[in-house]
């Protein structure tokens, strides 16, 4: 028996959903190629075959296209890392982490690794650390101060990623996974016993 469609859901427009695909898939080319401040909506439209008026019906600015694909990244590592906590389930971020980046295309590394992200990279990162601070209740009796200064100390990961990638990744991963645990988990006294 064939399923009924869900009436109440609304249906998408193909037509939408290709043009889309094809500005991101086109945006996406343009930042691995070029600083990301030559990456103009002009230069999109003509990647993506579409004229700017098109471009300008889905997105404001070409910042909004890099926001759209971070938010979904976001969603998609929030799912993968939802039951784990900063405070019992360190090991597990980390290699998470490193994974989940090291699993991601071209484009998504750029922007990992390239502080000319920052301003929205950062974005992510606060939404990605605002949940997994809500699943550390351990940390709720502390002040907001102190957690302000556990979670800026958690994201400390990436620049350990950044500086591994930058270093043309020369430390097998699973050796710099357990590097970065160690040094988070015990700082520089830990790192001395490795």
């Amino acid at each position: 028996m064939a399923q009924r469609k869900n009436i109440s859901e609304p249906k998408q427009d193909l037509r939408v959903v290709r043009t889309k695909e094809a500005i991101r898939a086109a945006f996406k080319s343009l930042v691995c190629e070029l600083p990301y401040e030559k990456v103009t909506v002009k230069a999109i439209a003509e990647r993506a075959g579409i004229n700017r008026n098109t471009f300008y019906l889905h997105y404001e600015t070409t910042d909004d296209v890099l926001r759209e694909i971070q938010g979904e990244h976001s969603s998609e590592y929030i799912e993968k890392v939802k039951n784990l906590t900063y405070t019992e389930d360190l090991p597990e971020l980390v290699r998470s982490f490193f994974e989940y980046n090291e699993a991601q295309d071209d484009f998504f590394k750029r922007v990992t690794c390239d502080s000319r992200f920052d301003y929205i990279r950062d974005g992510m990162q606060k939404k990605v650390s605002a949940h997994t601070h809500k699943q550390t209740t351990n940390l709720h009796d502390k002040n907001v101060y102190i957690q302000n200064i556990v979670r800026a100390y958690s994201t400390v990961v990436l620049t350990l990623y950044r500086q591994w990638v930058a270093d043309g990744r020369k430390i097998p991963k699973e050796e710099m996974i357990e590097i970065a645990t160690v040094l988070l988990e015990n700082g520089m006294n830990g790192f001395r016993k490795i």
